[in-house]
């Protein structure tokens, strides 16, 4: 388990709520906390185009109770784990994301999802006119060294078939301008 998935264990995952009224997120996080759009998009346009994907492991395991059961999934089944950094400008990582693929998802036109190398996800899903998407919900993570991470995570459907995205918004975030 990566530093980054530490973050995600199931003690720091018990206090998700509406991220539209994460009230008690400072100013700056509000706006990516809630944005329903594509974070690939805006990142790009915080990084003047600087934007890349640094894919930290993909592999077949069975997502965190707490996942599953937003999954609608039974227990202990097994998911396509990717864990990646979206990095901006000068190749800095501001998100760690974690995306939570059930087998079934990755059936049909969704196979592609399991190949997508250095490319973020979103930049296939939001061009997909299928794609629908839960409510975000946000939350306050803390590590081990009592360091505290925002982060939202929301089911998204392609073609009626789920996967959940949990993206966490790292320190160097702290001073990228929301783009408008």
């Amino acid at each position: 388990m990566s530093a980054r998935s530490a973050l995600l264990n199931p003690l720091n995952l018990k206090r998700w709520t509406l991220a539209e009224g994460a009230h008690r997120a400072p100013r700056h996080w509000r706006p990516w906390l809630q944005d329903s759009g594509s974070l690939t998009q805006r990142l790009t346009r915080a990084a003047r185009g600087e934007f890349a994907v640094r894919v930290l492991s993909q592999r077949w395991h069975a997502p965190t109770p707490d996942e599953a059961r937003a999954l609608g999934m039974p227990p202990r089944q097994l998911a396509l784990i990717r864990e990646v950094e979206l990095l901006g400008r000068q190749g800095t990582p501001w998100v760690y994301a974690r995306s939570v693929l059930p087998a079934s998802t990755l059936t049909g036109r969704e196979r592609r999802l399991r190949l997508l190398g250095n490319r973020s996800l979103g930049s296939l899903m939001f061009s997909d006119p299928s794609l629908s998407r839960s409510p975000l919900m946000a939350s306050c993570l803390q590590d081990e060294a009592g360091c505290r991470y925002w982060a939202r995570r929301s089911v998204f459907r392609l073609h009626d078939k789920p996967l959940l995205v949990c993206e966490v918004f790292l320190p160097a975030m702290e001073h990228v301008q929301y783009p408008l």
